[in-house]
């Protein structure tokens, strides 16, 4: 992950990214996939997507410890690691 993305963004916010990414793995088939955090009557929201083959995804995420988030976070898979940033990181 980038500096920024270990700095600022929550643990609890880059658990439930590896979590998602781990329990979904055989359907995140596009090389990047894009996290976009929301918050809706203060509760955290994901919308995650892909573009090959074009897929999304909404949630309600259970935050415990932190303040619901407005952050969008890309994973890329690079074959022999992911990367995870932010947009402007790239």
């Amino acid at each position: 992950m980038t500096r920024a993305v270990a700095e600022e963004l929550s643990e609890e916010h880059k658990k439930l990214i590896a979590s998602y990414i781990q329990e979904n793995q055989e359907i995140l088939t596009d090389y990047l996939q894009v996290f976009e955090f929301s918050i809706e009557k203060n509760k955290q929201l994901l919308r995650q997507r892909q573009e090959i083959p074009e897929r999304e995804t909404n949630i309600v995420l259970p935050l415990r410890e932190v303040n619901p988030i407005l952050r969008t976070v890309w994973v890329m898979d690079q074959g022999d690691h992911v990367m995870i940033l932010f947009p402007e990181d790239y």
